[in-house]
């Protein structure tokens, strides 16, 4: 059964916080021997600095942290973890460089313990359709170096499936600067 926004009402009813976390910006412009090596632009850098400490500051640090083991996602997750001194643990995960969304869900799924912030870092368009997927359909623009929140209602990991969750919140690094 699908989960409804009434079943979310009252933040203490959601058990699981799933955090999607886009590389930031890459460059170009540098020399790189694939897509998987492309690093960082300094925009990007910028960024996933910013956004590290964001998180940090309105306490929305994730316990575990699973990361595609892309370049560009270990620079920006460094980075924020870094600037918003995260003591999060890390696991890489090849599996997430151009992962379909059933991939990313079996990865999540497959955490176990009493982790109930979990962050993925990522790529897109494999995040926004994540998110849609699901958030009940949620349609969202996820620009680089973004940061979304969805909730589910489980006691477990394995208990999230497709629309099973609520999108809490969508932040830009562009939403930082106004």
């Amino acid at each position: 059964m699908a989960a409804q926004q009434g079943d979310f009402e009252g933040e203490e009813c959601s058990s699981k916080k799933l955090y999607l976390f886009r590389h930031g910006k890459s460059d170009w412009e540098a020399r790189f021997g694939s897509d998987h090596e492309r690093p960082l632009a300094e925009r990007g850098r910028i960024a996933a600095e910013n956004m590290g400490k964001h998180l940090a500051r309105v306490k929305q640090v994730p316990e575990l942290i699973l990361c595609s083991s892309s370049v560009r996602t270990k620079e920006t997750l460094a980075l924020a973890m870094k600037s918003g001194n995260w003591q999060s643990d890390v696991i890489y995960c090849r599996e997430l460089y151009l992962a379909s969304v059933q991939e990313a869900i079996e990865l999540i799924q497959n955490q176990t313990g009493s982790v109930s912030k979990l962050m993925v870092v990522a790529h897109e368009p494999m995040c926004s359709s994540l998110i849609a997927e699901l958030a009940m359909g949620a349609n969202v623009k996820f620009p680089t170096a973004s940061v979304a929140r969805l909730s589910f209602r489980a006691e477990q990991w394995n208990q999230i499936n497709f629309s099973k969750g609520r999108l809490d919140w969508l932040l830009t690094p562009k939403a930082l600067f106004k």
